[in-house]
């Protein structure tokens, strides 16, 4: 495919009567940085049909474009469902304490499910074995520090449940 007409000096072209992007103009456009942008078409298939990153339409002088449409339809899914507008230099939300009992950054949904596995798994085994990080990372895929952080997280909920089960047992036996 042959751009027909140059816009915006290489952010944007007409192919064949349709308007592509670079992920140049995708930075422009929503605010997110470069490492986002690559990051979100990179995990596209890892994302629900209606918030996924549009597939590449034509590369033109080595740089990659993107529908334009379809680019703006992504944009606002993933403002509706992750509730951000324009992000910010570093593609979060500015602040601390948006959503943690101790500050920090919320939550995902994604760590919240990560922790929750990491759980279960400390619950089957009885407690923490070494190496559990590495192990969840082969069997489910993703990094193992990131694996590292939900274990951490999953241990001191165990910590927790486990302490009041004994708590309660001394309770409740007899004298």
């Amino acid at each position: 495919m042959k751009p027909t007409e140059n816009i915006d000096a290489g952010l944007r072209h007409v192919v064949e009567g349709r308007a592509v992007v670079s992920r140049a103009w995708i930075v422009a456009h929503t605010g997110a940085g470069r490492s986002t942008v690559a990051r979100w078409y990179a995990l596209r298939h890892e994302q629900p049909e209606g918030r996924r990153h549009p597939e590449r339409v034509v590369t033109i002088d080595r740089v990659d474009y993107y529908d334009q449409a379809e680019v703006e339809a992504f944009w606002a899914a993933y403002q509706e469902a992750v509730g951000t507008a324009r992000l910010g230099v570093s593609g979060r939300r500015s602040g601390a304490g948006q959503g943690e009992r101790g500050g920090g950054r919320p939550v995902s949904a994604e760590r919240a499910q990560a922790v929750e596995v990491a759980l279960a798994e400390l619950r089957r085994a009885g407690g923490y074995q070494r190496g559990l990080a590495a192990r969840l990372a082969r069997i489910h895929g993703g990094g193992e520090r990131t694996w590292g952080r939900a274990v951490t997280d999953a241990r001191t909920t165990y910590g927790t449940e486990t302490t009041k089960d004994k708590h309660q047992a001394q309770r409740s036996a007899p004298e």
